[in-house]
């Protein structure tokens, strides 16, 4: 079994470099609005304020996120083999335990298939993302407590006659097992962990 690390930007790195991005867009703009309101022409530290606010949305949303992940804990997650052939099985396997008390209203794990596509329109690039779920495992929902531990495991497989993974210029074809938790009054904690499906048919069985 290979124990992966989640690429998700709800991951640990992706959240701390949202409120790190947020932070350096709420100082740049604070540099441009206090003089502006020290000086007194309020008009313009109103249009200042318009700037400072994406950042300050950043920084409570990347707080808000990282507390939710804090309450969960980071899941170790095992898949049997990440380099997939079109139809292959595969098993994932899900150990945790939980840092604190925790109400969970769902946990899902998911085999999940991404298309990206990015294109030209007019003077404009356009970049559309198309998601279709192939198998969905629940657990159940309620309160968790600190120290208590799950472990699962799950049989999956691609479908026989899905795409297989394609990075180009311009189309992902990608693939996915997605960890989510849906917390009550938090953010959901999301991680995924990316699969390569290569050009080949699996062996009949």
């Amino acid at each position: 079994m290979e124990t992966h690390k989640s690429i998700s930007l709800n991951s640990r790195n992706g959240v701390i470099f949202l409120g790190i991005f947020g932070l350096f867009w709420t100082c740049c703009s604070l540099t441009i609005m206090v003089p502006t309101l020290l000086s007194r022409q309020y008009l313009g530290a109103l249009f200042s304020a318009l700037f400072v606010l994406p950042g300050l949305i950043m920084l409570g949303y990347a707080a808000t996120v990282y507390y939710s992940r804090a309450r969960v804990g980071k899941p170790e997650i095992s898949i049997s083999n990440s380099n997939l052939r079109v139809g292959e099985q595969f098993t994932v396997n899900l150990m945790h335990t939980f840092k604190r008390n925790v109400q969970l209203e769902s946990l899902v794990v998911q085999l999940v298939f991404k298309e990206t596509a990015t294109y030209q329109q007019g003077t404009d690039t356009r970049t559309v993302t198309h998601e279709d779920i192939y198998e969905n495992f629940e657990l159940p929902g309620g309160e968790y407590l600190a120290g208590q531990y799950i472990q699962e495991t799950f049989t999956m497989q691609i479908p026989p006659d899905a795409m297989h993974t394609l990075k180009v210029r311009r189309n992902r074809l990608e693939w996915f097992v997605r960890i989510k938790a849906d917390i009550a009054k938090l953010p959901d904690y999301v991680d995924e962990y990316e699969l390569t499906v290569l050009a080949e048919l699996a062996a009949a069985k």
